[in-house]
């Protein structure tokens, strides 16, 4: 088996995403990576995992010069036991304006469904478990963000692991909106923004005020809706569109669950993990869920470490090896019956 493959490239073509309000593309590439000793024949759990805003959609490259990529952690994880054997995959959830959120949205995209299509896929393509308590939802930062929201309004995942998700709509996006301004003003208004996508500089800045206006579309209930329209204030007066902003919140994570406090309650793992000093506040926000969490009764693990933002994929370890209890318990019900 040392000359199997490690990694499967799918090309997926999407049926949600076909004729969507951005016109993206609707094939989409399926990045799959191979547990140690995989056959073919032993099924596997699998661990989808959803690469947050701007970033490309993939598990091979290195975020930093230094350490392993995510996939090679993880793999080596598993091959020494520290974490459970499973195929990793990594969908395509990219938009025009960088990210998709993973939810389906009147003027970006049906990327909840996307997502139920790639699930469909990889049960279909390998040898996986294909029962919920056998998958596993996880993500940083947006794809942390379309975990938690998977695993509130979905029954296809038994597990969520969200890591410094978008969560407290005020702490994470509202302190981001004076800076953006002032690059979208100095871009010379949304459009001008946009049209550095293709030749940059894809700096902070740049980078800030996309996520932004990828927020807005995402959020968005009218595929009419313009991307300077989508923004919570008038992008040349500041002037606040409060009508606008309610919307946003109605996607908050905080607000979403009390409706869905119960699907959450059965989930085998939720697993929240955040930066004490995260770089855009998410700290606040996660804490604040991590508290709704409570009050409302929401078994949960939580917990805050000593980074920020980035350079945190050390972490994604140690949270993914306590599937090890979710996925024994299922096995340890089969023999006894």
């Amino acid at each position: 088996m040392s000359d199997a493959p490690t990694a499967v490239l799918l090309d997926h073509e999407s049926t949600c995403l076909r004729d969507n309000p951005l016109g993206d593309p609707h094939r989409r590439r399926i990045e799959v990576h191979l547990p140690p000793g995989y056959d073919g024949v032993r099924r596997y759990p699998v661990v989808y995992w959803l690469p947050g805003f701007g970033a490309h959609p993939s598990l091979t490259g290195r975020a930093l010069a230094f350490g392993a990529s995510v996939a090679d952690r993880l793999r080596a994880a598993m091959a020494d036991g520290r974490v459970p054997p499973a195929l990793l995959v990594v969908p395509d959830g990219t938009t025009a304006y960088g990210g998709s959120q993973y939810i389906d949205s009147a003027a970006s995209g049906r990327y909840a469904g996307h997502l139920a299509e790639v699930v469909a896929e990889v049960d279909r393509r390998f040898a996986t478990r294909p029962e919920p308590a056998w998958r596993a939802v996880a993500g940083k930062s947006s794809g942390g963000y379309g975990a938690l929201v998977a695993g509130m309004t979905s029954d296809l995942f038994g597990s969520v692991l969200a890591f410094s998700p978008d969560a407290g709509f005020e702490h994470c996006y509202l302190p981001l909106l004076p800076a953006a301004l002032d690059t979208v003003r100095a871009a010379g208004g949304v459009d001008a923004l946009l049209a550095r996508r293709d030749g940059g500089p894809h700096d902070v800045p740049f980078m800030v005020a996309m996520s932004l206006v990828a927020m807005g579309m995402c959020y968005a209930d009218d595929p009419g809706t313009t991307p300077s329209d989508a923004l919570p204030c008038d992008p040349q007066t500041g002037a606040f569109r409060d009508e606008v902003w309610q919307r946003w919140l109605t996607h908050d994570p905080v607000r979403m669950l009390p409706a869905h406090a119960e699907r959450l309650a059965g989930l085998g793992l939720l697993h929240l993990s955040v930066g004490e000093r995260d770089d855009y506040g998410m700290h606040w926000g996660v804490r604040a869920l991590h508290a709704a969490l409570d009050a409302h009764g929401v078994p949960h693990l939580y917990r805050e470490h000593e980074g920020g933002h980035h350079g945190i994929e050390y972490v994604f370890t140690e949270a993914l090896a306590r599937l090890w209890r979710v996925w024994r318990e299922p096995e340890r019900d089969a023999c006894a019956a």
